[in-house]
């Protein structure tokens, strides 16, 4: 079968996808997207879009941060709400804007952004299968047959990402992955507005259990743990069964659910933690978002960082183009640039993770601590609050 040319393909539309290509609009580079979905497609997340996603748009010019800020299918959030085992709680406000919203509306956005201010070729309900390298490109083939080349390939495709597979060889199992399970509920009593809840239980630590309200009277619905808790040789969990308790059983949430409606079903994902520095790189290839496992290990956020991450690489490409250098040391330049930005997040917010796996007791010291407001500022800086 004839193959097509390009000069980069990205693998995936989601955030870091589409950055990535809105990055590459004037480079004069021909680019493609592959997703395995006809868009818009749901994607199971918390929904909460940071500050840091909204600084990303705007430095990429266009006004598409105020495009991002502007968009309605939104509920603006501006502080957090911690409810501890102790009884007590914590309220942070939020230093910069933000707000939450449905993957299902945020990424089809995102691509609509691509389609009218690009020249990016995009192939929906495709993906691919297989991923050579060779002296001159890559060469993907298609579930579908089809054959592209590439001189680039940008893995922006998840935590069950092709390209780290096949191209990077990259394992994100044990303590460097954590499970969760969301669904959507409607009208959930008690909810404040601007607030995201979370929520922790002695019993379940050092999982927690979050309810992030949305528009219309719905609120996304989630529990998450640490891998190392429910895989190889540990006692397994099955986090719908502990959902399912925690909204009937639980005296602070169950009488909240007693007349909420549950739209649609339970739905599980893996969230790759950035807890380590990757190798997200190689010849020809870079991985961004969930494929680099760039997840804020303690807030579960990765929006910002698959955004940033898109960029980087775009600007990476266009170094690679220019300087005709497509070599995996050259590539390297990436690592590097990524974790210039996103390091110092992710390497704090991993000790702290670290710190509650090992003494989940000190959850209930936090309302003590965040007293201090030295501490507190030092603390929101480092994790992007």
């Amino acid at each position: 079968m004839p193959s097509q040319t390009f000069d980069i393909a990205i693998i995936g539309a989601g955030p870091s996808g589409s950055a990535c290509a809105l990055a590459l609009r004037n480079s004069g580079l021909s680019v493609v997207i592959v997703d395995k979905e006809i868009f818009p497609r749901d994607k199971v997340c918390g929904d909460a879009v940071p500050g840091m996603a909204f600084k990303a748009m705007d430095h990429l010019g266009h006004d598409w941060g105020k495009t991002m800020r502007d968009f309605s299918e939104k509920t603006e959030i501006n502080s957090t709400e911690a409810f501890l085992p102790n009884g007590k709680s914590i309220k942070r406000n939020w230093s910069g804007y933000s707000y939450n919203c449905k993957r299902i509306d945020l990424d089809n956005f995102l691509l609509q952004l691509v389609k009218t201010n690009t020249s990016t070729t995009i192939l929906e309900n495709n993906r691919v299968v297989n991923a050579t390298i060779n002296n001159e490109f890559v060469e993907l083939t298609l579930l579908d047959g089809k054959l592209l080349k590439a001189s680039v390939i940008i893995g922006c495709d998840g935590a069950n990402s092709v390209i780290a597979r096949q191209l990077g060889n990259f394992d994100f199992r044990g303590d460097h992955l954590a499970t969760a399970v969301r669904c959507y509920f409607r009208d959930v009593e008690g909810l404040k507005k601007g607030v995201n809840e979370v929520h922790f239980f002695k019993e379940l630590m050092p999982g927690y259990f979050w309810i992030f309200p949305l528009e219309n009277g719905w609120s996304n619905v989630g529990y998450g743990i640490f891998a190392d808790k429910t895989g190889k040789n540990k006692e397994t969990i099955n986090l719908r069964e502990v959902m399912q308790k925690i909204i009937s059983e639980f005296p602070s949430i169950a009488p909240r659910f007693q007349n909420a409606e549950l739209i649609g079903g339970y739905k599980g994902f893996a969230l790759p933690l950035g807890t380590r520095k990757n190798q997200i790189s190689g010849e020809r290839f870079m991985l961004c978002g969930d494929a680099a496992a760039l997840i804020n290990p303690v807030g579960g956020n990765g929006i910002d960082n698959a955004m940033w991450s898109g960029i980087l690489a775009a600007e990476q490409a266009i170094r690679c183009f220019s300087d005709a250098d497509f070599s995996a040391n050259y590539m390297r330049n990436f690592d590097k640039t990524v974790y210039k930005k996103l390091g110092r997040q992710l390497f704090y917010s991993t000790c702290l993770m670290r710190i509650f796996q090992r003494f989940p007791s000190l959850v209930n010291k936090m309302s003590s601590v965040v007293q201090y407001q030295t501490f507190t500022k030092y603390f929101m800086k480092f994790f992007k609050i």
